[in-house]
């Protein structure tokens, strides 16, 4: 029998580096899972969870520019040398942000924001953007050395230890959601830095000419990927700092709790999909495409429909039973945000279009109008608020609102995508 042949062995590894590194965000996933009602029953209410909601927003906002991107530029440097200068400036460029994060608390609380009234966020924040950041370097390195094994023992021991560490936490009071998040990810920053420390000794070391033509080959990720970055946590974080900014802690709570459950549950989907749909876009012949993606979307959405469907199977007494009383909320405002999950889990899972086809360009101008679609939605109800705190109804009310806004803006983003296959076609 002939051996197989060296592409085939190629593909084969490609496969199974997919799905462990899928394995491994499952099961980091499935963690947080089980680790959610235990510690909404047993250590945390649901002023913990508004001030984590809070936390996880300006930590993603401000970890989407932490490294300028040089995570992902520098999974491209051919050289070990490269690399390291790479790594150098993203570093660099995590110290700044972390200033930054600490002059952005230290500026809520003087203008007197909720936010800014989060005890020791100063030091929390800047914090979690580094342990991002770390993260993302770490990623970065092992991915380039092709090491996906070890990359994806590093983020399911990360997640696992994480949610563990929000148990360990709980004597710190509402505090211990974050602090445990914080732990768990420079757990597993060390843990990563620890397995790329024999390359990195042996890479030259770092000048400052290196880190210039570091810089000038990577510049590109820090001036087009970064505010895309930005422009996309930006508009999903608004609504959740808004409505932290203006309702009561009790829906603030809920719906950070509701939002954690359904994110994590599409996440899940998303990462599992995004990267076997992305790997298999080459062997796609052009005339077939949109009936591909087509066939893509619908297959997500029918799965992710039956899958948010079942929050209406719930009688809402188990939520009660379970969680206790303090979280009588959840499920109806669940009920409310699920429709948006819906085109939300097929845009983001089959994204990789646009890069396939070479319109990142495209993505750009996406989520400046996402984020444009939010801030009005907030403006309106800005410019019509009449008392300092939003009654419950009128909260309930901008939780509609924004799920109308966040199901017309992926399924617009659907058909962005499906304008783009059939332009490429016509071509």
């Amino acid at each position: 029998m002939s051996d197989p042949s060296p592409s085939r062995n190629a593909l084969k590894r490609r496969f199974k580096d997919i799905l462990g590194l899928s394995l491994s965000a499952g099961l980091a996933q499935i963690a947080a899972v089980v680790a959610l009602p235990l510690l909404q029953r047993y250590c945390y209410g649901p002023v913990a969870f508004a001030d984590m909601a809070a936390y996880a927003q300006l930590a993603g906002i401000l970890g989407a520019v932490a490294t300028l991107r040089m995570d992902l530029a520098l999974v491209k440097q051919n050289s070990l040398e490269n690399a390291r200068a790479t790594l150098s400036n993203g570093l660099r460029a995590l110290v700044v942000t972390a200033f930054v994060a600490l002059v952005l608390v230290l500026g809520l609380r003087s203008f007197g924001f909720e936010m800014g009234s989060i005890p020791w966020l100063w030091c929390l924040l800047p914090l979690g953007v580094v342990g991002v950041g770390l993260n993302g370097l770490v990623t970065g390195w092992l991915s380039r050395e092709e090491r996906f094994h070890k990359l994806a023992v590093v983020r399911a021991g990360g997640g696992v230890a994480g949610e563990a560490l929000r148990f360990a936490s709980a004597p710190l009071g509402s505090l211990g959601l974050i602090v445990g998040r914080i732990a768990g990810q420079w757990c597993s920053a060390i843990w990563g830095l620890r397995a790329l420390q024999n390359s990195w000794r042996s890479a030259p070391q770092s000048t400052r000419s290196s880190r210039k033509t570091a810089w000038k080959n990577s510049r590109a990720y820090a001036i087009f990927t970064t505010p895309a970055n930005v422009l996309a946590m930006a508009a999903n974080g608004l609504f959740i700092l808004y409505l932290f900014e203006h309702g009561s802690s009790t829906i603030v709570g809920a719906a950070g709790a509701g939002m954690a459950y359904l994110t994590v549950a599409a996440g899940l989907v998303i990462r599992s999909v995004s990267d076997v749909f992305f790997k298999h876009l080459d062997d796609v012949p052009p005339e077939t495409l949109l009936r591909h993606y087509t066939g893509w979307v619908a297959a997500l959405i029918v799965i992710s429909s039956l899958g948010v469907s079942v929050l209406w199977a719930i009688p809402d007494p188990w939520v009660t039973q379970l969680l206790g009383d303090a979280w009588k909320d959840m499920l109806p405002i669940m009920r409310i945000l699920a429709p948006w999950m819906v085109p939300w889990i097929a845009g983001s899972a089959l994204s990789g279009i646009f890069p396939h086809l070479g319109k990142q360009s495209w993505t750009l101008v996406l989520d400046a109008l996402h984020l444009a679609m939010v801030s009005g939605l907030i403006w309106t109800f800005e410019v019509s608020r009449t008392q300092d705190v939003l009654s419950d109804a009128t909260a309930l009310l901008l939780i509609g609102d924004y799920t109308v806004v966040q199901a017309s803006f992926y399924t617009a983003a659907i058909g962005v995508a499906m304008l783009a296959i059939a332009l490429r076609k016509n071509r």
